[in-house]
């Protein structure tokens, strides 16, 4: 018989989003277990720019200083023209202005893992995989997980939630329909080590071309940047790699032959994609479990930080201090809100800017390029919800 254990909440994901969500919760006291499929966290970079409206959610847990001391603060931002790198419109960075972090995802999650082990009240089980899930009870759902040796177990609790990436098991386990479009482009994101900055390039840097558009970010103070492109979907990796030469000798500036160190090559989907609904029963759904986009607006990492913020707010008011469970249907559907209304739409204009052929007059006509040049940047809508203003909410 497998061995059954109750937690009143139980995260499925053990990156970033659910460790913060468990952060969150277990700084409340709310008991919870984090369940991660793997046996331990890739050393990739992955989704590393932290936008500064997330800020006050990192000091919030105090995370901030911690994540500071790892990793750098970004300086300018650029939109130029590939290879020769002729700026198009530039952002300095002003005394005062916040900056965006640059920290690799590894790293993230290594810091979030240290604060998180110091609460007795959280768990992460790693080489623990779903394979089933059952709301049949109604007031419980009851969890089956495979671990790496062999053994089946089963959890029950009150709350499931998914933070098990854009390939999420628990949203296909649950039957909760992913909607959207994916792109007719794929995303090649690679980590180099090229001397950009001996080039004139910023720390952020956005090239604009309708063949190659692409973004380059530094990653460290070491040398590592992040060059991201844009390539046919009927592309195979083998082609990809094949054909990176011809790219980068398009988009990079200095002298040819290019000498150049590359530490990673990750094509992926772009997608842009929502859940139908962030709940289904006692199952809420966060992060990339829960939308994808591109990320030329580099929102995707941060809006399921504040998905997970906000989620563990409604949580504890439910479970702590009385708060309906209809609470949690508000919260849904204002994330859901979010994503279509915010989040979606700016991505895609970030994307279509970027793939713009017209670069010399793109600043007249984009009103963020025309900010960048008149020192006027448009405020960018939040991405935060107000969990106090949902209906049902109770205050501790």
């Amino acid at each position: 018989m497998a061995a059954s254990h109750h937690v009143p909440v139980l995260v499925v994901g053990g990156g970033p989003v659910g460790l913060f969500l468990a952060l969150r919760l277990a700084q409340a006291n709310i008991p919870v277990t984090v369940l991660e499929a793997e046996t331990e966290m890739q050393n990739e970079t992955k989704a590393m720019a932290h936008q500064p409206s997330i800020f006050p959610e990192f000091k919030s847990v105090g995370l901030m200083e911690d994540l500071l001391a790892a990793g750098i603060t970004s300086g300018p931002l650029c939109f130029r023209k590939p290879k020769d790198g002729e700026p198009i419109a530039k952002l300095p960075v002003k005394p005062g202005m916040p900056t965006v972090l640059l920290l690799p995802q590894y790293r993230f999650w290594e810091i979030l893992e240290q604060h998180l082990r110091k609460h007795e009240c959280a768990k992460v089980l790693v080489g623990h995989r779903v394979t089933a899930i059952d709301q049949s009870a109604g007031d419980t759902v009851k969890v089956t997980v495979q671990t790496n040796d062999g053994q089946e177990k089963t959890f029950t609790t009150a709350h499931l939630v998914a933070a098990d990436g854009s390939h999420s098991s628990t949203r296909r386990l649950c039957d909760i329909p992913f909607e959207g479009v994916t792109l007719s482009e794929q995303l090649v994101a690679t980590d180099i080590v090229y001397p950009f900055d001996k080039h004139g390039y910023l720390d952020a840097n956005f090239l604009v071309d309708p063949d190659n558009y692409g973004l380059v970010g530094r990653i460290t103070k070491e040398g590592l940047w992040r060059v991201s492109y844009g390539a046919s979907a009927a592309m195979e990796y083998d082609e990809i790699v094949k054909g990176l030469p011809a790219k980068f000798d398009a988009m990079f500036p200095g002298p040819r032959p290019l000498e150049y160190n590359i530490q990673r090559i990750a094509p992926y989907k772009a997608q842009q994609r929502c859940v139908a609904t962030l709940r289904k029963g006692r199952v809420m759904v966060v992060g990339d479990a829960a939308h994808v986009t591109n990320p030329y607006a580099g929102l995707g990492l941060n809006t399921g930080f504040f998905d997970a913020s906000s989620l563990a707010m409604a949580l504890v008011s439910v479970l702590s201090h009385g708060a309906p469970e209809s609470l949690l249907d508000a919260w849904a559907k204002a994330r859901r809100d979010v994503f279509l209304n915010v989040v979606d739409p700016m991505s895609r204009k970030a994307l279509a800017r970027v793939k713009d052929a017209d670069p010399d007059s793109l600043p007249e006509r984009d009103p963020q390029l025309k900010g960048m040049k008149t020192g006027q940047m448009p405020m960018p809508p939040s991405l935060a919800t107000d969990v106090r203003k949902l209906e049902g909410y109770v205050e501790g």
